[in-house]
């Protein structure tokens, strides 16, 4: 449900009580979700199949099994039962493998679509989809979270090079402890790190042209009176492209009446880069993967949720809660995002921030009074970020007039270039954006710049920008026209080269 003054939807999608399923089977290692496509239930003689993109069609199937997980994107399942680990393809009815691991299987799930990671008492294996390979041992166990610690995740970042196990533990004066390990899979080392829930995250960042690969991570020192903080830190960046992107730890708001409590998982909003912290009391804490600040917290459930998955389409976060199976849809509501910062957490720079990124309405005039401070304050780098940031509000041609205006100082670029240059880095210029860059490039003889960015994508081709460089090049006039699909002109210019080139003939003969 949606709630006006709330930045969040949620609601109770399905509950798998009303399907059937006893509450016996609702539990962490019998019910699954590895994605949105379906929901695996174990019984005692039976396994459960709900299909979510179908209405929640429900197929039983005769199975005995321990465990069963589903491939996120493919009719695809995996059967566990004692050290026995075996492959089906529903859809053609066929085993497709079958292993015998060298012990029993504590947690297992699916790193993407052609691979499927499983942890054991002492380490964590790899199995591809493709080819008749055993599983690859990847990593063994560190101490810190060894035969004691109940695996509850874990996850292999995007480019593959760093999987994250975590897990959780008996604490002193009952208390929960958390500890997970992060290993590099090139250097084949591991680091032990204090929290209960973490994920890796992919971001785009203003002025660098290669994304961020992060791992976010809660963090809650056992032997430290320090309360909980969310991580938010690069990992896997070349070293010679410079420092990798890391931010000051993040306090966590915990309640005081939630002072036992702990994170069962972290999910990665990848649409819009947030991510939903979810608690074993039931809370929900929402933050911003880009500044690390918290944007929301609420009790959301008296269950606790034991397993979660991402929708990537709407970036909601799905989770499922114990015994009572309902299953639960979190989402960002865009429309009440940016009012109920300004109104509530009155922070106007992450209003800012989140509604120039998200292109989310109700930060107009915050937008407009923070540019006019700066750029009549002389801080044009700071002005032009700004509106690369804001979306389309600022993208306009008074804005270019506005920079055009200011007086450039000696021996740097004239503020108008300074403009053009950090939109070039952030994305593509606009049509009107694409002339007036052009107008003085060329009038400087500097078509190789042109060239370039036309090239690289960076400029929306229009007659008019056609008609601006037609008379200093006509074959790149020619690819503007092209693109623009003013096709009388792209053939006027075509001729004219055809006859340019007999021209020359002429001459040599």
């Amino acid at each position: 449900m949606a709630t006006p003054n709330v930045p969040i939807i949620f609601n109770e999608a399905i509950n798998l009580q009303q399907l059937g399923v006893p509450e016996t089977s609702i539990k962490h290692g019998l019910t699954t979700i590895e994605s949105d496509n379906w929901i695996v239930c174990v019984e005692s003689t039976q396994v459960t199949l709900i299909d979510l993109k179908n209405g929640a069609q429900i197929s039983r199937k005769p199975i005995n099994a321990e465990a069963a997980i589903m491939n996120p994107t493919s009719n695809i399942i995996a059967l566990r039962s004692g050290v026995t680990v075996q492959i089906f393809n529903l859809d053609l009815k066929q085993r497709l493998k079958s292993h015998t691991m060298p012990e029993h299987v504590v947690y297992w799930t699916w790193t993407n679509s052609y691979t499927m990671a499983m942890v054991t008492g002492a380490a964590v294996y790899h199995w591809s989809l493709t080819g008749e390979d055993a599983p690859e041992k990847i990593f063994e166990r560190h101490q810190s979270i060894g035969s004691g610690t109940q695996i509850i995740n874990y996850q292999v970042a995007p480019d593959g090079k760093w999987c994250l196990l975590g897990g959780i533990s008996a604490g002193a004066g009952g208390t929960v402890n958390g500890n997970m390990q992060l290993y590099s899979v090139d250097k084949k080392v591991s680091q032990p790190l204090q929290g209960h829930a973490g994920a890796f995250a992919v971001i785009n960042i203003i002025g660098r042209e290669d994304p961020a690969q992060l791992l976010v991570f809660h963090e809650k020192k056992s032997d430290s009176g320090h309360g909980s903080k969310l991580f938010v830190m690069e990992v896997g960046r070349d070293p010679l492209k410079g420092p990798g992107f890391r931010l000051q730890p993040t306090a966590i708001p915990v309640p005081v009446d939630a002072s036992s409590d702990f994170p069962v998982s972290l999910v990665i909003d990848k649409k819009n880069d947030i991510a939903f912290l979810i608690t074993k009391m039931g809370y929900l804490y929402m933050f911003d993967i880009h500044t690390g600040k918290v944007i929301y917290r609420a009790k959301i459930t008296t269950e606790t949720v034991f397993c979660t998955c991402s929708q990537e389409t709407t970036g909601a976060m799905f989770g499922i809660t114990v015994k009572r199976g309902q299953v639960i849809c979190i989402m960002l509501n865009n429309q009440a995002l940016i009012p109920y910062i300004l109104s509530t957490l009155r922070d106007n720079e992450l209003a800012i921030k989140l509604a120039g990124r998200l292109g989310l309405p109700g930060a107009e005039n915050l937008f407009s009074a923070e540019f006019e401070r700066l750029i009549s304050s002389g801080h044009v780098v700071e002005a032009a970020k700004l509106v690369a940031n804001g979306g389309t509000f600022l993208r306009t041609p008074a804005t270019i007039a506005r920079f055009q205006q200011v007086p450039g100082e000696p021996g740097s670029p004239q503020p108008v270039f300074q403009y053009f240059s950090t939109l070039l880095e952030t994305g593509r210029l606009n049509e009107q954006e694409s002339i007036e860059l052009a107008k003085p490039v060329l009038q400087q003889g500097r078509p190789q710049l042109m060239e370039k960015w036309l090239k690289d994508d960076k400029l929306q081709c229009s007659e008019a920008l056609g008609d601006l460089i037609m008379p200093s090049d006509v074959g790149m006039a020619l690819s503007v026209y092209l693109r623009s699909e003013c096709h009388a002109k792209a053939i006027n210019c075509l001729s004219s080269v055809v006859n340019t080139e007999k021209l020359c003939l002429i001459r040599l003969v």
